[in-house]
């Protein structure tokens, strides 16, 4: 090989080296890349025995969480979700602060309103989704944030569509109080289709594993509305028993968020187009 190729080659090596660090270097203004509104999903359990060396699962009660937070790209956001608790539904107006490191991936989110929860973050797909993970102690929570579809929403958002899914939770036994711990409750798995309909029904059906029993087949019937804001809920039952849903789209309306809103049920999932 000639030298003269040699040192073109060399030389191109270390203009592609060079640039490496570059494309993943700091930022000029690292809070800016979180400028738009996400929504989100989580399932935990919280501790309510106090703290334990060795705590066990008796010791937490199940919870699930969806809902939206706008960023505002200096720092702040806001939002407002609702969270499954022991089978009690909680609606939450949000607020608080937000900080992304001079990585440009990584950060803290520190919420105002509420018990003050704060979570580390980890921002992928070039602010497409954000992963994040409890940093407040008592708790075991972990979730994602991904884009929103763009405002205004309306019925029209969903119509024609439909979507499949797979999700778990928890439904209460007994009478128990108000927030019940992980023994109170009977885990059930399912999958399913369901569609959006032009008249606002929505149609499908559940396939459900409750407490190891297999239930097929199971037929949803109920209506549907969608918010300016992208928002909605459903009003439905699946085999008769009421298992009406509030819910978020997600960019593209290509995902929807859901958590179950009847007393007894704690249950969350998403949806993915057909």
């Amino acid at each position: 090989m000639k030298p003269s190729i040699v040192c073109t080659l060399v030389a191109v090596v270390f203009l592609f080296v060079g640039l490496a660090p570059q494309a993943s270097g700091t930022c000029i203004n690292p809070n800016s890349i979180l400028h738009a509104t996400y929504g989100w999903l989580a399932d935990h359990a919280l501790g309510v025995a106090g703290n334990s060396k060795t705590p066990k699962i008796g010791d937490f009660q199940p919870f699930v969480q969806v809902g939206h937070l706008t960023f505002d790209g200096n720092g702040n956001f806001s939002g407002a979700h609702d969270t499954g608790a022991g089978g009690i539904l909680i609606p939450h107006v949000d607020s608080g602060t937000y900080s992304v490191n001079s990585d440009c991936t990584t950060g803290v989110i520190s919420f105002a309103s509420g018990i003050g929860f704060k979570a580390s973050i980890a921002i992928t797909s070039g602010g497409q989704e954000i992963k994040f993970v409890s940093a407040t102690s008592g708790g075991v929570n972990s979730g994602t944030l991904r884009l929103m579809t763009a405002a205004p929403c309306s019925a029209s958002t969903l119509s024609g569509n439909s979507y499949g899914y797979a999700s778990h939770g928890f439904v209460g036994v007994g009478s128990g109080n108000s927030f019940p711990r992980m023994g109170g409750f009977v885990p059930f798995a399912d999958a399913g289709q369901i569609s959006f309909q032009a008249d606002g029904s929505v149609s499908g059906v559940d396939n459900q594993n409750f407490g190891g029993v297999v239930i097929p087949g199971q037929p949803i019937v109920g209506t549907y509305s969608v918010n300016s804001d992208c928002t909605g809920a459903t009003t439905m039952t699946i085999a008769g028993v009421d298992s009406s849903w509030h819910f978020v789209i997600l960019q593209g309306a290509d995902q929807i968020i859901f958590v179950a809103t009847p007393t007894g049920f704690v249950w969350a999932g998403t949806l993915t187009k057909d």
